[in-house]
């Protein structure tokens, strides 16, 4: 995960680089004066990734407030796949000693002030953005395929196997798990926890077009949980510091305008 974590920073900083040093015309087209943002991206967390969405609102030049929206797929750092190959079984992979499966969605409200504005053409635009918020996660217990017994008949082995949550004092070795059993094995276990977080980052705007944003968003994230967190047998905790990255995008639009335009609208349809 941080090798992927790394490459998109060189990544980042490549096209950072490219155009803070941009050369060219001075920006002539004029976005509106006062404007929201609806912005939609895609996430990568040192433990995970997921899906974004903000709803932004313009208070002056250099500030923005915003609400946030977010689901996550939360992992561990200490995840490996493994394969456990039987006879003439195809190959399938599961995490060894995984025992839950997290998922969480986050609301939360934060503040962006500009740092570096867009002067020239070509160039990008720095924000400094914080939030806090809301936690809503869900950890699904994992079931396994595990071999209780296996016979051999004309030099073939044959296993029997049960779905069961593994117990890694027992099933010590990953040779005793075939597989994940299907998804729908532990759905009416699911246990619900709350939680709060923090985050803090930097925003780099590289949209040619004053009416859309293009960006890409670094920073990092500070979960606190009300309970523990399991996701690897015998590895609980509470608080989670991660890294991320967010590419987002959006279109900016004048509200004021946008009234205008539909009372206009409205007054042409009565006079016909």
């Amino acid at each position: 995960m941080f090798y992927k974590v790394k490459i998109l920073f060189l990544f980042i900083l490549s096209v950072v680089t490219h155009y803070t040093f941009a050369q060219g015309e001075l920006e002539t087209e004029r976005e509106p004066d006062k404007y929201n943002i609806n912005s939609y991206g895609v996430k990568l967390n040192s433990n995970g990734y997921g899906i974004y969405y903000a709803f932004s609102h313009k208070i002056n030049h250099k500030l923005r407030n915003y609400l946030e929206a977010e689901y996550n797929y939360q992992k561990s750092l200490k995840e490996v796949k493994v394969i456990n190959q039987i006879n003439d079984e195809p190959l399938k992979k599961f995490v060894f000693g995984k025992t839950y499966s997290v998922h969480n969605i986050k609301f939360g409200y934060g503040y962006s002030t500009l740092l570096f504005d867009k002067r020239d053409k070509n160039s990008i635009s720095i924000r400094l953005s914080g939030s806090l918020g809301g936690i809503f996660a869900l950890s699904k217990p994992i079931y396994y395929e595990i071999i209780d017994s296996v016979m051999i008949s004309n030099n073939y082995m044959i296993p029997y196997t049960s779905y069961k949550r593994i117990d890694v004092n027992f099933q010590n070795n990953p040779t005793d798990i075939l597989c994940k059993a299907p998804f729908s094995y532990g759905l009416n276990e699911i246990k619900p926890n709350f939680g709060i977080y923090s985050k803090v980052g930097f925003q780099f705007d590289f949209s040619q077009n004053v009416m859309k944003t293009r960006t890409l968003e670094v920073g990092t994230i500070l979960d606190v949980f009300i309970l523990p967190i399991e996701i690897m047998a015998g590895h609980q905790k509470e608080l989670f510091f991660n890294l991320y990255l967010c590419y987002h995008f959006g279109k900016k639009y004048d509200t004021k305008l946008n009234r205008e335009f539909r009372k206009e609208q409205r007054k042409n349809s009565i006079k016909k």
